[in-house]
């Protein structure tokens, strides 16, 4: 038996950083997607993964598991759909993603998606939506320690979404098809969980300044959702700019990213921003359809990769299972 299935990327219009301290936040699905398939082996229990985006493999046993390798996320993810299926079986597993990582566009989060999808699919086993994000969250601990849980959210459900941790999500009813997303990369590799420790910390050191700018940003979330279901990206665009100050001020942008952002809005977009984790990774510009064209140009004056995308009503999905 075997199983491939994919998940979107994720873009995150407004409320980073602040949706992990149980503040709502808006992402959409981005239409470049992970592909994990799962194929199920015989003989004694282990995992092989291996990630042609990485270019690594490995191979888990019951007595080696290396927790320090990046193919251990998904590893657990795999092996925590098993035990809950209740059915334990040597796997092979490859990941082929679209998705750059470590830019902000829930990398992690689609493949750990992708990976239950594939590997309950495989062993012939149809996981509800709400299962396949809750088994995924598990693993995105394993990779960013305090993660909000939106981006395997997202992945699984596609579309757009309002999240709260404490709350879960809704679905946001829209139209985009007006609107497309350009988003250039910084070239700076950061960490997700370094950057969420570092802002942690200021709103520890500075609780009286902090806590009201992150009320600010919830209530920037609720007036962006209002935004998008009744279409009106002028006004999400906006918001998306306020949303972007709020970012620097908490420490997480630095000079590329603002030349980028500041391009993008010059360029005509109508609003543009950090999107995840800030520090690096790439920043997202709204745009009108027609516009789309000419911002990217000028980013890539900046960037040496520019991603045009529209968000994707589809989540996670089984491609195929044999």
């Amino acid at each position: 038996m075997k199983a491939e299935a994919s998940a979107p990327g994720k873009v995150i219009l407004v409320g980073e950083h602040f949706v992990v301290e149980n503040q709502p936040a808006i992402a959409v699905a981005l239409d470049l997607r992970a592909k994990v398939l799962v194929e199920v082996l015989e003989g004694e229990p282990k995992i092989e993964i291996t990630s042609k985006n990485l270019v690594i493999s490995e191979v888990f046993t019951l007595t080696s598991v290396n927790k320090e390798s990046p193919l251990y996320p998904i590893y657990y993810a795999a092996k925590t759909t098993m035990d809950f299926i209740g059915k334990e079986k040597p796997l092979r597993i490859i990941i082929d993603s679209e998705i750059p990582p470590a830019a902000g566009m829930g990398s992690s989060g689609s493949v750990a998606v992708a990976t239950v999808a594939a590997t309950s699919s495989a062993l012939g086993v149809s996981l509800g939506k709400e299962d396949i994000s809750r088994l995924a969250y598990q693993a995105e601990v394993i990779v960013h320690g305090k993660p909000s849980g939106i981006d395997n959210t997202i992945a699984t459900y596609g579309a757009a979404i309002a999240y709260r941790k404490t709350e879960g999500f809704v679905e946001l009813k829209a139209d985009f098809s007006p609107v497309l997303l350009v988003l250039a990369d910084s070239g700076i590799p950061r960490s997700t969980g370094e950057m969420v420790r570092r802002v942690r910390a200021l709103k520890e050191r500075y609780p009286k300044i902090m806590n009201p700018l992150y009320h600010a940003a919830g209530h920037l979330a609720i007036e962006a959702g209002k935004a998008i279901e009744a279409g009106d990206f002028e006004r999400l665009g906006e918001l998306m700019n306020i949303n972007h100050g709020m970012l620097s001020a908490v420490g997480v942008s630095n000079l590329v990213l603002e030349k980028l952002v500041y391009v993008a809005r010059k360029s005509g977009a109508l609003g543009a921003k950090i999107t995840g984790a800030g520090g690096g990774g790439f920043i997202v510009a709204l745009c009108w359809r027609e516009d789309a064209e000419k911002v990217a140009e000028s980013l890539r004056n900046l960037s040496n990769r520019v991603i045009v995308g529209q968000i994707s009503q589809e989540g996670v999905r089984v491609e195929s299972s044999l």
